[in-house]
């Protein structure tokens, strides 16, 4: 439950670091009011906010903990959660920071004395402004209007740089701002892209979308970390991502190779390349081809392309036609069921989910319309399949939305085998099985997409 929590910050975890490693005790820590609590940690060796290093810190019966993460020269900003709540240190080669957090009624008050207070003040609030799940949420009944986001991202904005001129270090203090302008910049239009997907507009034409992407510079440092470079590199990529996605990513490569100067932004877009094919594409087209490709595309950085080999595999292995991998799963009251039994000579639409995640729950409103919408239809069956971790989180919300289709969960060992069966890298995911037990789509439309009831009319006449 713990690296979920995390995991879903990746992308603003923009943190800092150099490459000699260091093991001296960087923060000690003490928690007042709230025992039993998790604690866990998150940061970027090299500042990609997609390549991080997460952690759990064990905590003493008394509240106090330890951290001693491997870092580089210098120093490193880290990611810091308590339960559901973010905190951010920053850490500095050879000192130690003491973090001091007492739990109260209205959250969690907390004071740093040690090394570089100023900067460690700074850096919490930072963290805690441009968090991810400060402007969303996980459950659909918890989201706020877009324009409350907006709002809301702004007075977080405007008190990040008031507290810019308590950082005594002028280089520092200049470092900062330029970080929190550029963190400031992609929120907004991150919040930009969630409302054109609600309103199921096209943000590339939104006028403000627009304005905020003039003048990034893609291999900037700051770009770099804040994911400015990603949003402005992909913008330039005309072809539409649809079906395998292919056009795509051929046409992203030759972007990178005449646009991208920086390694480490280069290495970030491989990355980007590599999930925009195998975890966003249908993987309709030549697979094996496309893997070759990429991978002498990748030169140096073809390490990232390693793991994707497997899912290649599991793609060519769930093509349309194939039977079904067959899994064990978990009923709500502990029981197993295998997933052959279950199919029952109908059309079946898997949805592959957790309740950490923010997309799949969003789905799952547009999903409950669906079971409705075909009730009557006896020929489609809905199953929910969840990967999460902490099972008691999944029981919570199945009590809370008593969703009226059948819910089932994995096991971590049965969660890694389904997911290499199918080629699942990233979720939410649904798959469609036909009544013959044969595979009749491994990456289905959403719930959301009006083309999912379409198919399941087609499918069941």
């Amino acid at each position: 439950m713990r690296g979920n929590k995390l995991m879903k910050r990746i992308v603003l975890a923009v943190l800092i670091s150099m490459p000699i490693l260091s093991h001296a005790q960087l923060l000690k820590g003490f928690i007042q009011g709230a025992k039993g609590v998790e604690v866990g940690y998150l940061y970027s060796p090299t500042g990609d906010p997609m390549e991080n290093v997460e952690g759990n810190v064990t905590v003493a019966a008394n509240g106090s903990f330890t951290m001693n993460p491997s870092i580089s020269t210098n120093w490193q900003d880290v990611s810091i959660l308590i339960g559901d709540n973010l905190f951010g240190v920053h850490l500095v080669k050879g000192k130690t920071v003491q973090m001091f957090i007492k739990k109260t009624p209205k959250g969690y008050d907390i004071k740093f004395t040690g090394n570089d207070v100023d900067l460690n003040y700074f850096v919490n609030r930072n963290i805690q402004a441009f968090d991810m799940m400060k402007y969303s949420s996980s459950d659909p009944s918890e989201l706020k209007p877009n324009a409350v986001y907006r709002s809301l991202l702004d007075s977080e904005y405007k008190k990040t740089v008031d507290m810019l001129k308590t950082i005594k270090n002028k280089d520092m203090r200049d470092y900062y701002a330029k970080l929190t302008d550029a963190q400031y910049r992609w929120m907004k239009i991150r919040l930009i892209m969630d409302k054109s997907f609600d309103d199921k507009t096209d943000y590339k034409q939104d006028a403000e979308y627009q304005y905020l992407l003039k003048g990034i510079d893609i291999n900037d440092d700051i770009s770099f970390r804040s994911a400015l470079s990603i949003t402005a590199t992909l913008d330039q990529v005309k072809s539409e991502s649809k079906g395998s996605n292919e056009a795509f990513c051929y046409e992203l490569m030759k972007v990178i190779d005449e646009k991208v100067t920086n390694p480490k932004v280069r290495r970030l877009m491989v990355r980007i390349l590599c999930a925009d094919y195998f975890s966003y594409g249908d993987c309709s087209g030549d697979i094996k081809s496309f893997l070759s490709k990429v991978e002498s595309f990748a030169g140096k950085d073809s390490d990232l392309v390693e793991p994707y080999k497997q899912i290649a595999l599991s793609k060519e292995k769930t093509k349309s036609g194939a039977i079904a991998p067959d899994i064990t799963l978990n009923t709500v009251d502990g029981k197993q069921i295998q997933l052959k039994s279950l199919l029952n000579g109908k059309l079946t639409y898997i949805d592959v989910w957790a309740t950490w995640c923010g997309p799949c729950c969003k789905e799952i409103p547009h999903l409950e319309k669906l079971v409705e919408k075909f009730k009557e239809n006896d020929k489609i069956q809905f199953i929910s399949i969840s990967t999460d971790e902490n099972v008691d989180s999944w029981k919570a919300k199945l009590a809370k939305d008593k969703p009226q289709w059948a819910q089932y969960i994995l096991t971590p060992e049965n969660n890694k085998k389904f997911c290499d069966d199918w080629g699942i890298t990233g979720i939410p995911r649904f798959i469609m099985i036909d009544s013959k037990g044969q595979i009749f789509s491994a990456n289905a439309s959403r719930p959301s997409d009006e083309r999912t009831a379409e198919t399941i009319v087609e499918q069941t006449k």
